[in-house]
């Protein structure tokens, strides 16, 4: 059971790591949003999450965010402003 948290917590690393984005729900602030994903973020790693059934079978972190109403948008990069010579 100690590996199956363990491999979890990495996937959920790595996959933080990778998206450029963040969570956005209308009428929620920050610090709400933080504590929302924190609380997903324990059920994932306690297990809950994996009694569900998902596509992808394993972790649902992306899942339980969405069932709180949340939408993920991309952080595009900041456009060049002014002429580039």
């Amino acid at each position: 059971m100690p590996l199956i948290l363990i491999a979890a917590g990495i996937l959920l690393a790595l996959l933080s790591a990778c998206a450029e984005g963040r969570w956005t729900q209308e009428g929620k602030t920050e610090t709400h949003t933080q504590e929302d994903w924190e609380q997903c973020k324990a059920e994932v790693l306690s297990g809950q999450e994996h009694n569900k059934d998902t596509m992808a079978g394993g972790v649902n972190l992306s899942g339980c965010m969405h069932s709180k109403g949340y939408r993920f948008v991309e952080d595009l990069p900041p456009k060049p402003t002014g002429s580039q010579m």
